[in-house]
């Protein structure tokens, strides 16, 4: 069972920023999360809200800004600079696209050539990439162009009727469901955002694949038995 920092270690630092992550790396843990958006000049992005009020109180929009904009505002990084991190410290990677955007696939695309440009450093670093969606149109997008993806679910239902390969759901849906995980179709089940200890012990014996959570250290602790 992998241990992914989502956003980073998002529960000490500012969620995805370089910070957060080279913590993760500090923190022990498997691999990041991370959620991607264009920016205004076509850069892919590693922020999760629509907008950056929650973050700086601004409501300015991610598509409306440019990259090195948000740098400034918010710390964000870009996929490519995130990419040099876990490289460089052999971590994998989950990145979710984020929608409903205006811009459609183009999000997908973006991802997708970067990865392809970068391929053989990913390959030679031996750590897996898997690109993501709660969004059926991007999975199928994705289909067909890249070996790893997978679908997040926010339903019991959905879960149960899925055929991907991989699927991430969310722990509360484990928590209200008892025995889902048993019911699921899937060769790769990863579970989000897992950060209760009640969540991990839940969890513990759970033939999973990735547990996400906030917390890479606690988690590391909690199911692995490491301080």
């Amino acid at each position: 069972m992998k241990i992914f920092a989502h956003r980073g270690f998002s529960a000490r630092f500012p969620e995805g920023t370089r910070a957060a992550y080279e913590g993760a790396v500090i923190a022990g843990a498997d691999g990041f999360e991370c959620d991607v958006r264009l920016t205004r000049d076509n850069q892919v992005i590693c922020f999760h809200d629509r907008t950056i009020k929650r973050i700086a109180g601004e409501r300015k929009a991610v598509s409306r800004l440019t990259a090195q904009e948000l740098h400034k505002l918010v710390n964000a990084i870009t996929l490519n600079e995130l990419l040099d991190i876990a490289i460089d410290e052999k971590k994998d990677l989950l990145i979710e696209t984020k929608h409903p955007v205006l811009t459609g696939g183009k999000i997908e695309r973006q991802v997708l050539e970067i990865l392809n440009k970068r391929s053989s450093e990913i390959e030679e670093a031996g750590i897996n990439i898997t690109v993501m969606s709660f969004s059926y149109l991007a999975v199928r997008r994705l289909r067909g162009k890249y070996p790893d993806i997978a679908k997040v679910i926010k339903y019991a239902l959905a879960a149960r009727l899925s055929r991907e390969k991989t699927v991430a759901i969310s722990i509360e849906l484990i928590e209200k469901n008892p025995g889902l995980l048993k019911k699921l179709s899937a060769h790769r089940i990863m579970v989000w955002t897992v950060n209760s200890s009640a969540g991990l012990s839940l969890l513990k014996d759970q033939k999973i694949d990735g547990v996400i959570t906030d917390k890479p250290r606690y988690a590391r602790k909690k199911l692995i038995g490491e301080h």
